[in-house]
């Protein structure tokens, strides 16, 4: 490109320079400041230089188009750039670094989500932006702003109320902070020293044998649980699903004729095919007579039950048939050890409860193990009328 040489450059050399110059052409200020010509305006660049090893490497910053930037505004644009060279700053990067670390806890928060939580199911995605919101008076101040005493203050009051919620925001923020460490919207490291100690417990409460046939005996007969609870119930230790799995059953999901259930999203598998014993059916069948019109199996105010409401009538009828409280979760680990110890194959009880084991391919459920699973549970069923029978 043609280079007009210049001393320092004044307005008029400038004017005379954009009105007649040709295209491509450039005018030099001084100290790598140039005034570029092209199709359509003139152009300030300062022209860079790095090493490389033992090369050196040259190469242009735009500074911006001569019609908004005027001469003095250029050289002090251009000297700022210089200063940033000398203290060793990348001036092509340093715009873009500026912007990012100008963000907010919440604009960083959507785009860790994004890049790292995509793949995440709705579901899970709903629990973790629920807990995140726990942290959204951050939101509008710049990440590179808050203090450890910030976030102290939000993870010490969550803790008074519910310490394992405490312990996970604690550890997606200080995953939040990694993330922004590594991609540069923040400088500083925060090492944050706050503690949220909530020790989990693994559960182990399951009904044996004897509670498991008091429960059934006295809910066939209790007029005060409502059918659908009781077969919510029943579904409950039959299926061995999980309780939000078996609530948001709809009735397009069954086939009453052929024994089955479809649930569509389980914890690990998606269309997972549960066959269902012959005493469930049933159950489902006279269920839906009752509500012939309505969308979901479990049917509640023109919607649903919910997980919690489930849970409380477990609970309320554990105290109330003197068998001790349990939860809808405490039906899968009942189901497991009294199979287990019925001597039930341990493989066939893992998949029945919708455990992925390693090296078993998802399509071998449907195929080697559907047979096995169906005659387990079919078992199952017939075990606890057994168990009924035995108890009267």
């Amino acid at each position: 490109m043609p280079k007009i040489k210049s001393k320092l450059l004044t307005k008029q050399n400038i004017n005379d320079f954009m009105q007649g110059s040709l295209f491509g052409t450039s005018l030099l200020d001084g100290h790598n400041l140039y005034l570029f010509k092209n199709k359509y305006s003139c152009v300030w660049k300062l022209r860079t230089q790095s090493k490389i090893g033992n090369k050196t490497q040259f190469s242009w910053k735009r500074i911006g188009d001569a019609r908004d930037i005027t001469l003095s505004k250029a050289r002090a644009l251009a000297d700022e750039m210089r200063d940033l060279i000398r203290q060793g700053i990348n001036v092509h990067t340093f715009q873009d670094q500026q912007r990012r670390l100008g963000k907010t806890w919440g604009q960083i928060v959507k785009i860790y989500l994004l890049e790292n939580k995509q793949n995440l199911k709705q579901s899970s995605l709903n629990k973790l932006l629920a807990l995140l919101s726990k942290a959204n008076k951050l939101n509008d101040t710049i990440m590179a702003k808050i203090t450890e005493q910030d976030i102290g203050s939000i993870i010490d009051k969550i803790k008074l109320k519910a310490p394992s919620a405490a312990n996970a925001l604690l550890r997606e923020i200080k995953a939040i902070y990694n993330f922004a460490y590594d991609e540069k919207y923040i400088t500083i490291k925060l090492e944050l020293t706050i503690k949220a100690k909530y020790k989990v417990k693994p559960r182990s409460r399951y009904l044996n044998e004897n509670k498991l046939a008091i429960l059934f005996k006295m809910l066939w007969n209790d007029e005060d649980v409502p059918d659908v609870i009781k077969i919510a119930i029943y579904a409950l230790f039959i299926t061995m699903l999980r309780r939000e799995e078996l609530l948001k059953l709809e009735w397009s999901d069954i086939d009453l004729n052929n024994h089955k259930i479809i649930v569509k999203n389980t914890k690990r598998i998606d269309n997972f095919i549960v066959r269902i014993p012959t005493q469930l059916t049933d159950k489902l069948s006279k269920l839906r007579e009752q509500n012939p019109d309505t969308k979901y199996v479990f049917y509640c105010r023109q919607y649903r039950y919910n997980g919690d409401t489930l849970c409380k009538w477990c609970k309320i009828l554990g105290l109330k048939y003197q068998i001790g409280e349990f939860t809808p979760h405490d039906a899968r680990r009942t189901a497991m050890n009294i199979l287990s110890d019925r001597n039930k194959p341990y493989k066939v009880i893992d998949t029945a409860l919708g455990h992925l084991q390693m090296g078993v391919n998802k399509s071998y459920f449907s195929t080697h193990l559907s047979e096995p699973r169906a005659k387990l549970l079919q078992d199952y069923a017939d075990l606890i009328d057994l168990l009924i029978m035995e108890s009267i």
